[in-house]
């Protein structure tokens, strides 16, 4: 974990005006306003504040905020208004900026290696020398599991409920390394065994949000960076929450949020060279249309335990109007305890390309009772359960990806028999394509519906031995023989079959989880000998991220 020490500047907390104009009024109505926090009063007519919550107040469309380099162990909270500006707003850092969600807690009260000290509210998170501790009880989302009014009561109840990673227990309980707050009496413990814990240093999440701006319009986010994060007891958005439209955020990353890292909601926004790493429950989610996910990483996310058929892991877009028109490129999501990226429910005419999802526990990339993907040029690898999952959704096309070593199918259309109630979405799987991919050692090659469903599959490749070689006309006829397969469904006519064993090294890889697994086995295929024109056109055409940095690569 990276570790940023409080200190407190000595610098003046400012903000300055750049522009000239001949009244206050028509300053605000035809001049943007500077503002700078941290930052030295070199303007004679600098206006100063103490904090970045008071410069974010006194924020007004089309202002520029510059921020210092420094920690803040504060938020910005931009005031509700009408945001309408010719001139886009501007947030950004210069240096390393860091904002913390947590604040240095000391003056702590021990008794036989448990500490306690009066808290007037819950927290999530507590960290001591930088190493967070393991949470004992807790409830999220306005009371659950303990309140039996809270709404999340009964979901997914037969697996867990929606937080099976939640330790039970008490102030009596507690193991080592390990925090527990106590509702009725206000009283925040923690257990930690070595140094006295007053001769250490100890942060306890605060603050909801490290960014929150609600409705705004023509917003830039740019070189900041956020941690830490006590969200999850009262609300479900993101440490840095934004709803409105024409917003973008660059260079801008979240690390241990306690549950989402970056919620972001509206049209034509873009995160862009980001990400959101470590977080509690999910990275990044968002709903909009034509928002642009970009050269962006969610990886290793869901660390408290939060069920992954319910909303977790690295990337999630979902329902209520769902993402349309929208493209994630260049992504990387590895080592989500859920899925790598996911689409839920509702979601029309997406891209997902060029993007690395890799030895995440459930599917590398889920597209759920959504239409029109085109999920393309992808490298989806060791995941544990399908690599590419498109249950429930239609005119798609997934083709030139490759999908190696994943737990269960490589590429899977299934029909579960689920139907809209509404009666407005068709989820019938109707319509969908599967062309020129590499499909490699998973727990089975591909599934797709029975027969008629307009399905094209064809121009594959699939490398395997034995069951990882099978094809399924939806889960209850399996197919072994690949002429038979062929000769019967009338698929995959111009695909095809090499028999062989996994690759050593890349077997290795996959079990260690090795970042940027090797992949010279593939660039060998290429001067096999005996291989099919089919086999060497499909190998042609595959255009994958070669590393995690998304540098692309030809083979």
């Amino acid at each position: 974990m990276t570790f940023f020490p409080w200190h407190r500047s000595s610098r003046r907390v400012v903000a300055w005006g750049i522009a000239i104009c001949l009244s206050a009024m028509a300053a605000r109505a035809a001049c943007a306003v500077e503002r700078d926090v941290g930052g030295d009063a070199a303007d004679g007519k600098a206006l100063h504040y103490t904090s970045l919550s008071a410069a974010a107040a006194a924020m007004q469309p089309g202002d520029h905020l510059i921020i210092a380099a420094g920690i803040y162990r504060d938020a910005i909270v931009l005031p509700k208004q009408a945001w309408n500006s010719s001139t886009p707003t501007l947030i950004e850092g210069r240096g390393r900026v860091v904002i913390d969600a947590s604040d240095i807690v000391g003056n702590w009260i021990a008794s036989d290696g448990l500490y306690s000290h009066d808290w007037p509210q819950e927290t999530a998170q507590v960290s001591v020398d930088g190493v967070p501790l393991t949470q004992v009880g807790g409830t999220v989302f306005g009371g659950f599991p303990l309140d039996p009014s809270n709404s999340n009561k009964n979901i997914l109840a037969t697996s867990g409920g929606i937080w099976p990673g939640r330790h039970d227990g008490d102030a009596t309980t507690m193991p080592d390394g390990s925090f527990f707050y106590d509702r009725s009496q206000k009283r925040l413990y923690i257990r930690m065994s070595g140094k006295d814990l007053n001769d250490r240093t100890v942060e306890v999440s605060v603050r909801a949000h490290g960014l929150l701006a609600q409705g705004v319009e023509s917003l830039q986010i740019k070189n900041l960076s956020f941690l830490h994060g006590n969200t999850s007891p009262t609300g479900r958005d993101g440490l840095v929450s934004i709803s409105g439209h024409n917003v973008t955020l660059d260079h801008v990353s979240v690390d241990f949020a306690d549950s989402v890292g970056i919620e972001l909601d509206g049209d034509d926004n873009v995160i862009s060279n980001s990400s959101a790493n470590h977080c509690g429950q999910l990275g990044i989610k968002g709903r909009g249309a034509r928002m642009l996910l970009v050269g962006s990483e969610t990886s290793y996310n869901n660390t408290r335990g939060f069920n992954k058929w319910w909303e977790a892991g690295g990337v999630k877009f979902v329902g209520n109007g769902g993402l349309s028109d929208s493209v994630v490129r260049d992504h990387v999501a590895i080592g989500n305890r859920g899925d790598g990226i996911w689409f839920d429910w509702g979601n029309p005419n997406n891209k997902i390309e060029h993007s690395i999802s890799e030895y995440n526990t459930g599917f590398g990339i889920q597209y759920e009772a959504s239409s029109g993907a085109h999920i393309t040029g992808n490298r989806v690898i060791g995941n544990g359960q399908r690599g590419i999952f498109l249950p429930h959704s239609s005119h798609s096309v997934v083709s030139g990806n490759l999908v190696a070593g994943n737990g269960m199918e490589g590429i899977a259309f299934v029909d579960e028999g689920r139907r809209d109630p509404s009666g407005k979405l068709d989820l019938r799987p109707i319509g969908d394509t599967v062309l020129q991919n590499v499909i490699a050692w998973n727990g089975s090659a591909l599934t797709v519906p029975a027969a008629p469903t307009d399905v094209v599959s064809d121009a594959n490749l699939f490398i395997g031995q034995g069951v990882q070689l099978r094809i399924w006309s939806s889960w209850s006829h399996p197919f072994d023989s690949f002429p038979g397969w062929q000769q019967q469904t009338g698929l995959d006519l111009h695909s095809s079959q090499i028999v062989r064993s996994i690759d050593v090294t890349f077997a290795d890889d996959v079990r260690t989880q090795r970042r940027d697994p090797d992949l010279k086995w593939l660039e060998g295929l290429r001067s096999a000998s005996g291989l099919s024109p089919q086999a060497l056109a499909t190998l042609s055409a595959l255009q994958i991220p070669l590393a995690s940095k998304n540098q692309m690569a030809e083979f």
